[in-house]
């Protein structure tokens, strides 16, 4: 496979990065899946867990991996399509002295408490911190905590759908690999450039 990336190497994106995903959900086990496809070697995947049924409409995994730990089940799609990648699944929640010392957090949860534990760590151990997020049509990628929906017992419900999660995954990792200090605000909508 020595080809695999002769088409991106004019783009001047830097792989030799490694990343920690906490969250490995509707974004998450994108922003995993294509940064491993874009060539990131290490990475470390949070999750304490299981894919459950409402996820399929984002995922695409089979459904013999409902039940199974997120993290375990993201490693899992990852090692069959680049094997060489070093990637190692937690299943639950990172925290100060469980987290591997990568370049990037990247914060794909949905409470609240956890994202501002998850920025403080990255703080801590000098890495680069980065919460992405969508509600419906609304997204964003912002180098701080963001906040989203209702709050249910510390659990953000946002209506989710393949759209959007895929959207902030990419430019998420675009972000990694290029444009380290851009951020984002947007909704599908306003990605579309309306002619009269």
């Amino acid at each position: 496979m020595d080809n695999l990336y002769t088409r991106q190497s004019s783009l001047d994106l830097n792989i030799n990065q490694s990343i920690t995903v906490v969250g490995c959900g509707g974004i998450g086990y994108w922003v995993a899946k294509f940064a491993a496809m874009s060539g990131i070697e290490k990475m470390y995947l949070f999750d304490p867990d299981a894919f459950e049924e409402h996820n399929l409409n984002r995922i695409d995994i089979p459904v013999e991996a409902l039940g199974v730990n997120k993290a375990q089940v993201t490693k899992s799609v990852i090692n069959r399509i680049r094997p060489s990648a070093t990637v190692l699944a937690f299943p639950f929640i990172l925290q100060e002295h469980t987290f591997p010392h990568s370049d990037w957090i990247v914060d794909c949860t949905d409470k609240f408490a956890s994202q501002q534990t998850n920025e403080e760590i990255a703080r801590k151990f000098g890495a680069r911190y980065m919460k992405a997020g969508y509600n419906g049509e609304d997204m964003s990628i912002h180098n701080v905590v963001a906040e989203w929906g209702e709050a249910q017992d510390g659990y953000t419900i946002v209506p989710s759908w393949i759209v959007p999660a895929t959207i902030v995954a990419a430019l998420t990792v675009a972000k990694i690999l290029k444009y380290n200090n851009a951020e984002v605000a947007t909704t599908v909508e306003k990605l579309f450039r309306w002619r009269r």
